[in-house]
């Protein structure tokens, strides 16, 4: 295992569910998410650890890898500084995506507006950024949400760790290797 210290975000990091408010329950209640839906994500997100891994590519590029529970390698690619527009299931609802960063690489922002689920607007901000703490090295992500329609507004603060090691759900088992 690894364990130099990081300069940029580029890597794997790991959500520390011991400190910082990472529950997702605020955030997709201001998207206006079912509460059913809502209570089996806050399930998986205690059975199961979350994973962000960001990749700069060559032109200006930016790709963000999300794993947990309830997202199954959930890949944005996007070119810093230019509007992306991708439609989400259901209906084909529109989000478009804008993805800024500072040239160290240790800044990182996605300005994203949305359809909640009962058709209104929400806005959302996603700040990733390094952060110094007793001589190791934090992702902290800033996530703010305001649902244009209602007002509602709700941030939150994660701390994410690097991870060295290969994400458990990309190691290939011997047995599929051997089958494929």
């Amino acid at each position: 295992m690894m364990t130099s210290t990081r300069h940029t975000l580029e890597g794997t990091w790991i959500l520390d569910k011991t400190r910082s408010d990472w529950s997702m329950t605020p955030y997709l209640q201001t998207m206006e998410v079912d509460p059913l839906a809502i209570e089996a994500h806050e399930k998986g997100d205690l059975e199961a650890d979350t994973f962000h891994t960001i990749h700069f590519l060559p032109g200006n590029r930016v790709q963000l890898i999300k794993r947990s529970r309830v997202n199954n390698d959930l890949v944005i690619d996007l070119e810093l500084g230019m509007e992306q527009v991708e439609h989400l299931s259901p209906g084909q609802r529109p989000k478009t995506m804008i993805a800024t960063a500072d040239r160290a690489r240790s800044f990182l922002e996605i300005q994203s507006t949305l359809q909640t689920m009962s058709n209104g607007t929400a806005s959302v901000r996603d700040v990733k950024r390094l952060q110094h703490e007793n001589g190791a090295v934090v992702l902290i992500q800033e996530l703010t949400i305001t649902n244009e329609r209602t007002g509602a507004s709700h941030s939150l603060q994660r701390t994410f760790l690097p991870y060295y090691d290969t994400p458990p759900h990309l190691v290939v088992e011997e047995t599929e290797e051997l089958h494929t």
